[in-house]
């Protein structure tokens, strides 16, 4: 079982009383010391949450600083977004007027983006293939970003 050792910094999170916790900790519980980032959550009672909740509260009483939250960015966000199926892309596209052949005739001078396109099974929304696709086709980030998530559910 994991042991913490040492509470090293506090930052809040986007929900109340929900906090990341830098904490030194033996993961592994064989001697060897790790920093890690630990959630703090209310309702978790369970392995070191209940050391680590109480850290944080003294940390917190004891007037330490904690740091505030920051929102993360658009490309944070994008950079774990789930990739999607090409047929959950294919029907995403085809919804705006975007057609298969388009993206072939898009695609006819970039030989590797073509195989990209014809033979990937999933597609990453960071990828380059994405990126090179949207601006083609005149999509700003954003609405990638709204199609991707709505592909999600198809």
């Amino acid at each position: 079982m994991p042991k913490f050792i040492q509470l090293l910094g506090v930052a809040e999170q986007a929900a109340p009383n929900c906090y990341i916790a830098t904490i030194i900790a033996d993961e592994d519980d064989n001697g060897t010391y790790e920093t890690v980032a630990y959630g703090v959550t209310p309702e978790d009672n369970y392995g070191i949450a209940p050391e680590v909740k109480a850290a944080v509260t003294e940390w917190i009483n004891n007037r330490q600083p904690v740091s505030p939250y920051v929102p993360p960015t658009s490309e944070q966000l994008r950079a774990v977004t789930p990739p999607i199926t090409r047929r959950q892309l294919l029907l995403t596209l085809f919804s705006i007027g975007i057609t298969e052949a388009q993206i072939d005739d898009a695609l006819v001078d970039d030989v590797e983006g073509l195989i990209e396109w014809k033979n990937a099974s999933t597609f990453e929304r960071l990828h380059p293939l994405i990126s090179e696709l949207s601006g083609h086709f005149g999509l700003p980030p954003e609405q990638v970003d709204s199609l991707w998530l709505w592909a999600r559910n198809l």
